[in-house]
């Protein structure tokens, strides 16, 4: 234990003095607020720009004004061990208007206590701090303690997305036919009052008790990131899978990731599909739209959706990763369904190794030295990125920033990987990545059982 905290201590100090680069010359970093303790994430609380800093162990909501930690609008007691802790931040409307902040966190009676669930709650501001005004659902906590997902956000018609991760359950989620399906592995669809969204793929009523009719993807090992396309309205994640293949992908209506089955795309599996649990006729399964050979722990990714930046920038994705603190950007091709690639990467896959994992990667490699990205965001005049490891927020902004005000996207997110894998990052092994693939493919209805929405799942 000593070890691997000295580990992580030296990492936290190497992080520390490296400088944030990026390579466009035309483009600034600022550091723009700092006295962090392990933040996953944010949002905006008004128009001038404060922020709604959210902090992964302590259960903090912290209140930036000014480039400056001001005060806690909101102390939550979580369980933080791993991957646990306060993990998502979305808002709908603005919250110093009347609007609401939606919180994701692992629930304990106390600080470092035994997780109840994973809860996702609602507060209204009220001008000093953040107060309780419903609980939208409880998710599973146990097994875990890693894979517990986190990223939230809504969609232009207020739909909330919520991504749980498989918390190491072979359920039916994780495609093991027969089993039970819960509300793990997945990406969840429901309204802003918690009801399961009435377009859902598979779902059969109405009820909060089936964990079928909130389920709108699956086959998902665990994911950090979460995103809609603005042009389209799509929505995309990234994924960490064990050993090799994390990925990014395009995620539809009744889109089934593949784990626990396949990794990356099936040309680099024996070209052959192995069998997913089907939860329903809509399931399909689809290749990644981009993966990694060897695992760069990618995080959280974000579209940018003005000019802000730069002609060039307008509706590109930008994702964050664990090793390197790089920031990766993508075009994508007309039609907004794939992305743009060419040279080395035209396959999809990145032919990195243990020994260089941003192999290939100098055509959209964007910047450098961030630490570990736990969130990207857009906000007043550029993009902003959040160092989880040293407590940071920075804005990538033009080299002469304007003052004015830009629009600011309406919900922030927050989630990390499980510390034990920045430690083992450190140690030449990693527990993060991800995978799936293949051209789309139809799945045959599996019987499944159906585990109750709202409880606990033990192994």
């Amino acid at each position: 234990m000593k070890t691997c905290l000295f580990i992580l201590a030296s990492l936290a100090l190497t992080t520390a003095v490296a400088a944030q680069s990026v390579v466009d010359p035309n483009l600034a970093v600022q550091t723009w607020t700092s006295g962090l303790d392990n933040p996953t994430g944010f949002a905006f609380l008004n128009t001038r720009g404060d922020m709604m800093v959210i902090e992964k162990n302590t259960g903090k909501v912290q209140l930036v004004r000014d480039r400056k930690v001001r005060r806690t609008l909101l102390d939550l007691p979580v369980s933080n061990d791993s991957e646990r802790g306060l993990l998502g931040i979305a808002t709908l409307g603005s919250p110093a208007s009347g609007g609401f902040v939606y919180l994701y966190h692992t629930a304990a009676a106390v600080d470092g206590g035994a997780p109840i669930s994973n809860k996702i709650s609602r507060y209204r501001y009220d001008g000093e701090q953040l107060v309780f005004d419903r609980k939208i659902i409880d998710l599973p906590a146990l097994t875990g303690p890693n894979h517990n997902g986190g990223k939230i956000l809504f969609d232009a018609r207020s739909q909330l997305y919520v991504a749980t991760g498989d918390l190491n359950l072979n359920n039916a989620t994780a495609n093991y036919g027969g089993r039970e399906v819960q509300l793990t592995g997945a990406i969840l669809r429901m309204d802003s009052t918690g009801k399961p969204s009435a377009g859902n793929p598979f779902r059969v009523d109405s009820s909060r008790n089936n964990p079928a009719n909130y389920i709108y993807a699956y086959g998902v090992r665990n994911t950090f990131g979460i995103a809609i396309e603005p042009v389209t309205g799509d929505l995309w994640d990234t994924e960490n899978g064990a050993q090799s293949f994390d990925e990014i992908n395009r995620v539809f209506k009744g889109f089934n990731s593949g784990w626990e089955r396949i990794m990356g795309p099936v040309s680099r599996n024996g070209g052959t599909l192995p069998e997913l649990n089907s939860l329903g006729p809509a399931a399909l399964y689809d290749d990644p739209k981009f993966s990694w050979l060897s695992p760069v722990a990618p995080t959280d990714l974000e579209f940018f959706p003005t000019a802000r930046l730069g002609s060039q920038y307008k509706n590109d994705l930008f994702v964050g990763t664990t090793r390197g603190g790089k920031i990766l950007r993508f075009d994508l091709t007309g039609s907004r369904k794939s992305l743009s690639l060419a040279g080395g990467l035209a396959d999809g896959v990145a032919d990195n190794s243990s020994g260089n994992r941003f192999a290939e990667q100098d055509a959209i490699l964007f910047g450098n030295d961030f630490g570990l990205v736990s969130d990207l965001t857009v906000g007043p005049g550029g993009l902003y990125v959040t160092d989880f490891l040293n407590g940071r927020i920075f804005r990538i902004t033009t080299a002469a920033p304007s003052t004015q005000m830009q629009p600011i996207e309406a919900a922030g997110r927050g989630s990390v990987p499980e510390p034990g894998s920045v430690m083992m990052i450190v140690g030449g092994a990693l527990l993060l990545g991800g995978a799936r693939g293949y051209s789309r493919r139809r799945l045959s209805p599996t019987p499944a059982r159906h585990g109750h929405a709202g409880t606990e799942s033990h192994r």
